[in-house]
């Protein structure tokens, strides 16, 4: 039996940003009424960089597309066809089930991280979503961090990318580190367990804010707080050491040269 991928066309071309770190995720349209996402081409034509996660997403993620395989097959298996219903629209439908909950995920994550920016701001945020926002200023006042910069959008002209990093910071022996915010949905007394290539995007982050001679000489930290959604409080933190960044900003660059050679395209040869 054949095993047929599909995913549902949500027209997203990916974050871009052009040569100032300004974001150009999305383009007017044509007609001069209403916009849409970014695509490949227009990034060509106007020069812009594409996002730490556009570069790694040239990666399989075998994980993450068993996972998707697994959704589906239970959607379908639990909503089986309507009668009359052709193949094409039964597999639309499933699709769009699929993507639903996706979606209220990513919005949730999304909430919760616009409310950690609030809270350390000292502006209120919603009474749902204290239990979920606190424990990150906690950690950061139990351990004494100073974040000196907070959703930092920077682009690197040296290796053409560009990305928003949640929080760059000084230890309490003023050691420098970088820090990514997570929502993750999780299950009691399970491990809860980095995915592939966050590492890299910390790294790319690191290189990018601190110079990548500093990550090369294993100078700066990371880590990755996962706050999760289905467990109020449950906040861990997954660290990186300077070895660790030094390795995945290796790897990170040449993810660089192969996006550039499977894109056709280059940011920095127009902006040199």
């Amino acid at each position: 039996m054949a095993i047929i991928k599909a995913t549902p066309k949500r027209g997203g071309g990916g974050h871009w940003y052009d040569e100032n770190a300004k974001p150009r995720h999305t383009m007017p349209l044509a007609s001069g009424e209403g916009e849409k996402n970014t695509t490949l081409r227009d990034a060509r034509k106007h020069n812009l960089f594409p996002s730490v996660t556009g570069i790694l997403g040239i990666f399989s993620k075998p994980g993450l597309d068993r996972w998707k395989q697994d959704q589906l097959l239970r959607i379908a298996h639990e909503n089986p066809p309507q009668y009359g219903e052709s193949f094409e629209d039964y597999a639309n439908r499933c699709l769009v089930m699929h993507e639903k909950p996706v979606e209220e995920a990513a919005s949730f994550g999304t909430r919760i991280h616009d409310s950690i920016e609030k809270f350390f701001e000292g502006e209120p945020i919603e009474d749902e979503l204290l239990p979920y926002v606190k424990p990150a200023f906690d950690w950061k006042q139990e351990h004494k961090l100073r974040f000196i910069e907070r959703e930092k959008t920077m682009t690197n002209l040296e290796y053409g990318f560009a990305g928003t990093v949640d929080i760059v910071g000084l230890g309490a022996n003023q050691e420098k580190f970088i820090v990514d915010w997570k929502t993750r949905k999780t299950k009691p007394k399970q491990k809860v367990t980095s995915y592939d290539f966050q590492v890299h995007q910390i790294a790319a982050y690191a290189a990018t804010y601190w110079g990548s001679d500093l990550v090369n000489a294993e100078q700066v930290h990371g880590a990755n707080c996962y706050i999760s959604s289905t467990e109020p409080g449950r906040f861990e933190v997954i660290k990186y050491s300077p070895a660790e960044l030094k390795d995945a900003w290796t790897v990170f660059k040449s993810a660089c040269a192969i996006w550039r050679s499977v894109k056709g395209y280059d940011p920095r040869k127009q902006t040199n």
